[in-house]
């Protein structure tokens, strides 16, 4: 078959795209990405040697603006240029994984006769899954409780798409030498000792100045427990706190291969959406969540079921404060508090998707 997926913009709608793709491809099946050219698809795509078809961004406006003026036109020509796409490469299914890429995407696959397939990555869905749902023929869904169904279809609860470089991850961690190798690799690659406890500090790919300069500021108390790799996001380094950089808090920008800071990561302070909780859920490493507070409210309904089990501690973002990491972060630095909450992620059974969902696109083409 050929498949058309439709995801950009983010890494958490991209990434279980290419999770998927992989898995489709390793059946005999041809993928061709749909994305734009300024989201991370644009660097992604291509470097998982998939062929990126870009169209333009259209954002889907929740407020009066001049963008919803401009919204019938620019999506009425993007959903034209997809469906000469599908009828020119004998596209037989769409999947989407949301985001303003996918509207369009399965607006032209309904207007050409094709089947339509949605993954939802988060508890509350986005605007275009929501209308994608209404004709598709397949939804796979990363959480139990997330309201989407497929009106006219099938709907399982699949799991969250992994990456493969996490899942192979994970199957290290399963095995104590393996484990042990991986986090001494990439304990040296970024300069910290693997004998002590390491906190990860990251905001996703584009960072999170609260996190960075609260948490920085705290440097002090922290390093009295362990050391800590901060990843801040490109550009945003001036977000450190004067004097918390050194020997034992590392700071990068950017991590391209996260697994490897995974590997180093006994706690990780972070925002909540999706891919990032599935990954931390799927290796069982515990966290302090600070969701985004802005979109619909997803991002804290990710996390909730591994706060409410005791795996994750969560803080409201504008309650992320220096006091609030000495006061609420520091006591989890503790063995056997991380162990703890590393036995309730082991057994919450998190697998990868990407195999239930290649499974539903081949089920439902």
């Amino acid at each position: 078959m050929r498949i058309l997926a439709a995801a950009g913009g983010t890494a958490g709608h991209v990434n279980p795209m290419l999770a998927v793709a992989r898995e489709l491809r390793e059946r005999g099946h041809e993928v061709i990405a749909v994305g734009t050219r300024t989201g991370l698809e644009a660097e992604l795509v291509p470097a998982a040697g998939l062929e990126l078809h870009p169209i333009p961004k259209i954002p889907l406006p929740r407020k009066p603006s001049l963008d919803l003026v401009k919204l019938p036109g620019r999506l009425r020509g993007a959903v034209n240029d997809l469906a000469t796409l599908i009828r020119d490469r004998d596209i037989d299914a769409v999947i989407g994984f949301g985001g303003y890429v996918s509207t369009p995407a399965y607006l032209a696959a309904r207007k050409e006769g094709k089947p339509v397939i949605i993954q939802e990555q988060n508890a509350r869905p986005g605007l275009a899954n929501k209308l994608g749902a209404r004709f598709a023929k397949g939804v796979a869904l990363t959480f139990d409780s997330t309201p989407l169904v497929a009106k006219n279809g099938v709907t399982k609860v699949t799991g969250l798409p992994l990456r493969a470089e996490i899942s192979a991850l994970a199957e290290d961690f399963q095995d104590p030498d393996r484990r042990r190798y991986r986090r001494e690799f990439a304990a040296t690659r970024f300069g910290l000792n693997p004998l002590e406890l390491i906190v990860l500090v990251t905001g996703g790919s584009s960072g999170a100045q609260r996190l960075n300069v609260a948490f920085s500021e705290a440097a002090p108390t922290v390093l009295e427990k362990a050391q800590v790799l901060h990843v801040t996001g490109k550009g945003k380094g001036s977000d450190i706190a004067a004097g918390a950089e050194g020997d034992r808090y590392r700071v990068v920008d950017y991590v391209r291969d996260m697994e490897e800071a995974y590997a180093v990561a006994d706690l990780v302070i972070t925002r909540a959406g999706a891919g990032m909780v599935a990954e931390l859920a799927a290796l069982a490493i515990p966290a302090v969540v600070v969701p985004l507070a802005i979109g619909n409210g997803e991002q804290y309904l990710n996390a909730k079921s591994y706060i409410d089990a005791g795996a994750f501690t969560h803080i409201p973002n504008d309650e992320f404060t220096p006091e609030k990491v000495r006061s609420e972060i520091v006591p989890l630095i503790d063995p056997t508090v991380l162990m703890k909450r590393r036995e309730i992620l082991q057994a919450s059974g998190v697998s990868n998707g990407a195999a239930a969902v290649a499974d539903m696109v081949e089920e439902c083409a």
